[in-house]
């Protein structure tokens, strides 16, 4: 496993993931294997994260969205 928190750009259809561009490469999203919410703590800055783990053309990829964009968490060997 490998972190990079990368900002990526993220292809939805129905509000749910079918392509990540990451690095100058498109990855097809073949399954959505788990979702998760996350809040920070009350003493930092508010900020709700939904995660999701998506098996892709490129291996199984951990990335969440914020109202910011997509960022890519982890990258599973």
């Amino acid at each position: 496993m490998k972190l990079f928190l990368d900002q990526i750009d993220v292809q939805c259809k129905n509000d749910r993931p079918t392509l990540v561009c990451w690095r100058g490469g498109v990855y097809a999203v073949e399954h959505i294997l788990e979702t998760w919410t996350s809040r920070t703590a009350w003493w930092s800055a508010d900020e709700a994260r939904e995660y999701m783990l998506l098996e892709t053309t490129n291996g199984v990829m951990e990335v969440y969205r914020t109202a910011n964009g997509w960022t890519l968490s982890r990258l599973f060997d």
